[in-house]
């Protein structure tokens, strides 16, 4: 039987655990959770109305995640965690070519809304955005096709915009909140490398810690929730997935950017109290 691992997010945003961005089950032949029949700007106009007007997402303004062996650039993407020093959380552990983009929401007027923050993952030749509003934790899950241009997306209303965005109902047949259960941006050791640019003191993918999280359309199913109430989740909001290949679950439960992670054992800590939390994961059929 595969056991189920979790990992939890913290109060306050103190601790934060897991992957960005990154959907728990790409299968193009998973039936979406509810095929409204909605465009993608359908769903990007429910989202407008929330958020404010979209930015201009592109991969050519993301960051390069350093990707290293003994603190020297690799030239080689490797399968092997031991081949960098801060793996991925699954998929391919060591790649050199991993993007992460950030934008500050807008207002109508242009302005810019801080409450307002989008998040753009850039992988494998792809374009993954999510858009989180802090005071409401509104968040939207957004895609493009496999056909479209990571550097060149229309935003909504101009031509071919249906085109180059999935609709709602397709990027909610990857399970978004599958992986995305506790916070909409889940954090590793190698996107926390990555300070945000225009505040060097913070890290470029925001720590949302037990602050409100929903997901924007009716086509998406919602974070799963418990009303387990143990010693850790008094603090912890859990999070059940078999997708986090790369690094054990527990050492991701450290401050970020997760420095000496490996050097605290977490394995005798609760043991009732997780294993109660596994049991309710146990129960999802993730």
């Amino acid at each position: 039987m595969i056991r189920i691992n979790f990992a939890l997010v913290v109060l306050f945003g103190i601790l934060s655990a897991g992957l960005l961005l990154e959907s728990c089950n790409k299968n193009d032949n998973v039936e979406p959770f509810n095929d409204s029949g909605r465009t993608a700007l359908d769903y990007a106009q429910e989202c407008e109305a929330i958020f404010g007007p979209f930015p201009r997402f592109s991969c050519e303004d993301a960051i390069l995640v350093p990707a290293t062996k003994n603190g020297v650039p690799i030239t080689n993407e490797s399968w092997d965690p031991n081949d960098c020093d801060c793996p991925m959380a699954f998929g391919k552990p060591c790649e050199t070519d991993y993007r992460v983009g950030r934008y500050t929401g807008l207002n109508s007027d242009g302005t810019e809304n801080p409450d307002v923050v989008w998040l753009t993952n850039c992988r494998d030749g792809g374009l993954g955005v999510i858009g989180y509003k802090f005071s409401t934790g509104q968040t939207c899950f957004l895609s493009i096709t496999d056909n479209g241009d990571p550097n060149n997306a229309p935003k909504p209303y101009e031509n071919g915009y249906n085109d180059v965005w999935q609709s709602p109902s397709i990027v909610s047949a990857d399970n978004c909140v599958n992986c995305h259960m506790a916070s909409p941006f889940i954090h590793t050791p190698a996107v926390d490398q990555l300070m945000n640019p225009f505040n060097p003191s913070e890290l470029l993918v925001p720590i949302t810690g037990y602050e409100p999280y929903s997901v924007i359309g009716a086509e998406f199913k919602q974070p799963f929730t418990t009303n387990i109430q143990n010693s850790c989740t008094s603090c912890h909001r859990p999070q059940c997935t078999e997708h986090f290949q790369n690094y054990p679950l527990d050492e991701l439960v450290m401050p970020a950017p997760f420095q000496n992670a490996t050097d605290f054992d977490h394995s005798n800590i609760s043991d009732v109290d997780r294993q109660a939390i596994r049991d309710w994961c146990n129960t999802l059929g993730l």
